[in-house]
C-alpha cells in the first residue's frame, strides 16, 4: 500500500486529488492539509510513501516546504510530487536538487497523475521532454561516466560511492541523461547507449 498524504491551497482541489487516488488499488490518501504546520506534525507521527503538494501554498513555495521536511531528519523521508499551473527548466532543475521525482502540470489528465504517482513510487524519476527545447545535448564527461556504470548494472548508491558523490546527484544526472537521450528510464538510457556507442 503506497500512503500519501496531499497540500494544497483549496480544500476542494484536495477533495477531488483525493477521491481520484482512493479509486487506484494500492493507493490511500493518509492525509489532505492545507496549512504546512499541520503536515509538518503529521509527518513526525506518521510515515508516508509520497507526499503531492502544489507548488504556490499558503506560506510560501514547495521547495521551502522540502527544505524544511529534509531538515526534520525524519526515518522514513517521502517521495515528492509538484503539481503546478507554470513550468520552465529551471525550476525543474531545482525541484531534481532538492529530490523531487515529479513535477507535474495541472493541465495533466487523472490518469497521467496517477501512472506518474506509481512510477515515482517505483523509484522513477519522471522528466517530461515538453519542457525542453534543447532535445540534443551532448552528455557531460561525469554523465557518460554515470552512463557507464548504468550499464555496468550499478545502482544509483554504488554509482555515488564509486564517484564519491551524493545519490541525489546521482539521480539528477540518470534524470538529465534520460532527457538528453529523449527516454523514459534507466533502461532506455542503457539501451540507447549501446545502440549509438556512447560507451
Amino acid at each position: 500500500m503506497i500512503r500519501i498524504a496531499l497540500i494544497d491551497d483549496h480544500n476542494l482541489v484536495l477533495q477531488s486529488l483525493a477521491d481520484k487516488l482512493d479509486t487506484v488499488a494500492d493507493l490511500r490518501v493518509v492525509g489532505r492539509f492545507t496549512k504546512q504546520e499541520q503536515l509538518i506534525t503529521f509527518l513526525k507521527k506518521q510515515q508516508l510513501d509520497l507526499l503531492i503538494m502544489d507548488f504556490m501554498l499558503t506560506e510560501g513555495t514547495a521547495f521551502e516546504l522540502i527544505t524544511e521536511i529534509n531538515n526534520l531528519n525524519l526515518s522514513l523521508t517521502p517521495k515528492y510530487m509538484i503539481l503546478s499551473g507554470f513550468y520552465n527548466e529551471l525550476l525543474h532543475q531545482q525541484a531534481l536538487d532538492l529530490g523531487v521525482r515529479a513535477f507535474i502540470r495541472k493541465e495533466a489528465s487523472y490518469e497521467e497523475l496517477i501512472a506518474a504517482v506509481k512510477s515515482v513510487s517505483h523509484g522513477n524519476i519522471i522528466v517530461p521532454a515538453t519542457v525542453y527545447s534543447h532535445q540534443n545535448d551532448n552528455l557531460s564527461e561525469i554523465e557518460l561516466r554515470i552512463l557507464d556504470l548504468m550499464v555496468a548494472e550499478k545502482t544509483n548508491q554504488e554509482i555515488a560511492s564509486e564517484l564519491f558523490i551524493s545519490r541525489r546527484t546521482v539521480e539528477t544526472h540518470i534524470a538529465n541523461i534520460c532527457r538528453k537521450l529523449q527516454v523514459n528510464g534507466r533502461i532506455g538510457a542503457v539501451r540507447e547507449a549501446v545502440k549509438n556507442n556512447l560507451v
